[in-house]
């Protein structure tokens, strides 16, 4: 026990410190989430769309540095090469034949799965700063923490919002009932994780309970806030895309042995000029760019998926 609580306090069982991974990587967006929408939802979200927009695209930038970072291109050549060429001649062949709902419908659903699988896979990086799971229970009523939020959340937004992004979108139409009852069973898996994590918090690192609870905050707070509301879907992302590059700047930081000035110059190479190429897409009226930034961006779902994954580690140490 007290060698777990000592691995618990040493400074590399956090990505960057243990307050500054609390604000930018754990639960300090997901506290601030109601607040913030419910602020927006009265004030406007115009000067939030700007900053979602940029951040994005620096989020995207920072998966392909992480790929050429730690070398996965050469060491998952397929997960890495082959898959997203394929995502990509998929969403021109859906695009072309006219279905372009199929894509929208497609990326609300991998959206909600990514959202829930970062958080997963960052959780899981502090559960291995203590050795890994306390038990088989302890793994299953994480991962039942983790994703039925993320499922109830996506399922009622699918059964409720009349349009994706201002997009039409394949809709599940569930009864209120069953939506009501999923949001049940989501709220138990959470509580019955929470307990456990109660009884054994002394063996669970803080960090992945607290990201249990705000990825439980940010998909449940839909049902209050109505996961249609763009207020709220922002605040959403925003608090996901900062996440995402406080976490993938610390991994490049753990892994490099240049001064910190150095180190922020060639991690912010990737997110600049996958932002400078958002742009010129932009600017170009061919009818070819809208089908490439979709697929970029499936292919950006589908690489968060894989390169995290214990797999991918073992290979880039």
């Amino acid at each position: 026990m007290t060698t777990i609580a000592v691995r618990r306090a040493e400074p590399g069982a956090w990505l960057i410190g243990e307050t500054t991974d609390f604000w930018l990587a754990c639960a300090g967006g997901g506290m601030l989430l109601l607040a913030i929408a419910v602020v927006l939802h009265w004030h406007g979200d115009g000067e939030l769309r700007t900053a979602d927009l940029l951040l994005a695209e620096l989020h995207l930038g920072a998966t392909y540095d992480a790929v050429v970072r730690r070398g996965l291109w050469r060491r998952m050549p397929f997960e890495v090469l082959v898959v997203p060429v394929a995502i990509i001649v998929a969403t021109y062949g859906v695009m072309l034949a006219d279905r372009a709902v199929l894509i929208t419908t497609a990326v609300l659903y991998t959206a909600a799965w990514h959202r829930g699988r970062q958080n997963f896979g960052i959780a899981s990086w502090y559960q291995a700063r203590m050795g890994g799971p306390v038990s088989a229970s302890h793994r299953r009523l994480f991962r039942a923490a983790i994703y039925l939020p993320m499922a109830t959340g996506a399922a009622y937004f699918a059964s409720t919002a009349p349009l994706y992004e201002g997009d039409e979108f394949v809709s599940l139409a569930l009864d209120p009932r069953i939506a009501d009852a999923l949001a049940v069973v989501a709220v138990g898996g959470l509580a019955a994780y929470v307990v456990f994590a109660a009884r054994h918090r002394a063996r669970i690192h803080p960090g992945e309970w607290w990201l249990v609870v705000a990825n439980a905050v940010a998909f449940g707070s839909g049902y209050v806030l109505g996961a249609w509301t763009m207020s709220f879907m922002l605040v959403l992302a925003l608090h996901h895309e900062v996440q995402y590059l406080s976490f993938t700047y610390a991994m490049a930081r753990r892994s490099s042995s240049a001064g910190e000035l150095r180190l922020l110059a060639s991690f912010a190479l990737w997110p600049l000029l996958g932002l400078s190429s958002w742009a010129l897409c932009r600017l170009s009226d061919s009818d070819w760019v809208p089908s490439f930034l979709v697929g970029g961006l499936l292919c950006h779902y589908w690489l968060d998926g894989r390169i995290w994954t214990a797999r991918a580690r073992r290979l880039a140490a």
